[in-house]
């Protein structure tokens, strides 16, 4: 079992390196990214998935929210922004290929990483972790037919 979960961090690792560029892979593959990934994945684990999608809005928005002066600033338009852009890079990696292909966690952290970026958020590998960890379990818990047809994350029930 050790052996196979170093070989596949060791093919995680290469695809972000190819796929996504050094930035995302030197966060995928810090510890801080690692222990809040499992750590909140976990925690998810038996939360319905209307309930998910609120925890990655409320993690957005504390994210947005880091280092504003204005403690009141309101951060949803940045946070919606954050979501549909994940949600369309998500369908457009997911849906266009066949239909039992892999949710490969590259895919996620690239998304994640574009739509952070989209946003001008500045995340941190802790950051990126517990969204990779949140968008996972999304991911994980409804049928890929199902993210193909969804307009906005609220349809998610």
């Amino acid at each position: 079992m050790r052996v196979f979960r170093s070989a596949a961090r060791w093919i995680l690792s290469c695809v972000l390196a190819i796929t996504f560029g050094l930035s995302s892979l030197a966060q995928s593959d810090d510890a801080r990214f690692r222990e809040a990934y499992a750590r909140r994945y976990q925690a998810l684990r038996n939360v319905m998935p209307d309930m998910v999608v609120m925890e990655l809005r409320d993690r957005v928005e504390v994210i947005a929210s880091r280092g504003s002066s204005v403690g009141v600033a309101s951060t949803e338009r940045r946070v919606r922004g954050f979501e549909l852009t994940l949600l369309q890079g998500l369908q457009s990696a997911l849906c266009a290929g066949s239909p039992d292909a892999p949710r490969l966690a590259p895919i996620v952290v690239g998304q994640i990483d574009a739509a952070a970026k989209g946003q001008h958020l500045r995340t941190e590998a802790s950051d990126m972790g517990e969204l990779a960890a949140i968008t996972q379990t999304l991911l994980d818990k409804k049928p890929r037919g199902e993210w193909c047809r969804l307009r906005s994350l609220d349809d998610i029930r």
